[in-house]
């Protein structure tokens, strides 16, 4: 019997366009040209980083977890550039790069997200894991609230905040843990083969992927979010 539902957030829940993330890094990048006095030709270098910076959070490992704190991103970013903020700067930095994402919020992946979110509240507990980026949990926290779904969630679980990341089994088993429900009795909602799918079976976790478009690679799969309780049903929740 499935007592626990967790869900990932981004291309989950929340989805953003590669042009409206493109537009905060050069506003992230404009940001730290001014603030620290520096001439413009250090932004392409700092778009490059930023380009690497995303495939590091496509692919998390131990290679680069420089990437897992915003804090650790901007220090790596000054070291590649050979720049050195001052503590006041730094902070300014900080909190425009991580809090820009406010000023343009991304959107639901379906419009029905809430009644979702609702309905499955009716019969189970819910918690959120996500893997964060440049914008940390307290920052979600804020655009989750702004998107309607914050209260929908009984638990919220930010890499940034635990200091792991999915596919590690550990952290799929936080919720588990603080709700004193077993791994056999949760299920995982995600996107990701890699992370979300195989990162809750190494966990003892039953995954469903979450595909609106394309050949699923594997099953169960969900191609929209009103098809999730009757696929937990069959597959998995059958008392």
């Amino acid at each position: 019997m499935i007592k626990l539902v967790t869900l990932d957030l981004w291309d989950t829940l929340v989805t953003d366009s590669k042009s409206n993330e493109r537009k905060r890094d050069l506003l992230r990048t404009d940001f730290i040209i001014r603030t620290l006095n520096l001439m413009e030709d250090y932004k392409a270098k700092i778009l490059d980083y930023f380009e690497e910076l995303v495939e590091s959070f496509k692919h998390p490992g131990e290679e680069n977890e420089w990437a897992l704190l915003p804090e650790t991103q901007l220090l790596h970013l000054f070291k590649e550039i050979d720049a050195c903020p001052d503590v006041e700067q730094f902070k300014k930095i900080l909190t425009f790069y991580t809090g820009c994402i406010l000023d343009k919020l991304p959107v639901l992946t379906e419009e029905g997200v809430p009644e979702v979110l609702k309905t499955l509240k009716e019969k189970y507990k819910l918690a959120l894991i996500s893997n964060t980026g440049r914008t940390p949990g307290k920052v979600l926290r804020r655009l989750l609230k702004k998107l309607g779904i914050l209260d929908y969630f009984d638990m919220l679980i930010f890499s940034d905040e635990v200091k792991m990341r999915k596919p590690e089994p550990k952290i799929f088993l936080i919720a588990c843990e603080a709700f004193h429900v077993l791994s056999e009795e949760t299920v995982h909602v995600g996107d990701s083969m890699l992370i979300d799918f195989n990162g809750a079976l190494s966990a003892k976790v039953n995954p469903v992927l979450y595909l609106p478009n394309g050949n699923p690679p594997a099953t169960p799969f969900v191609k929209s979010l009103f098809e999730l309780k009757d696929s937990m049903g069959k597959y998995y929740d059958k008392n």
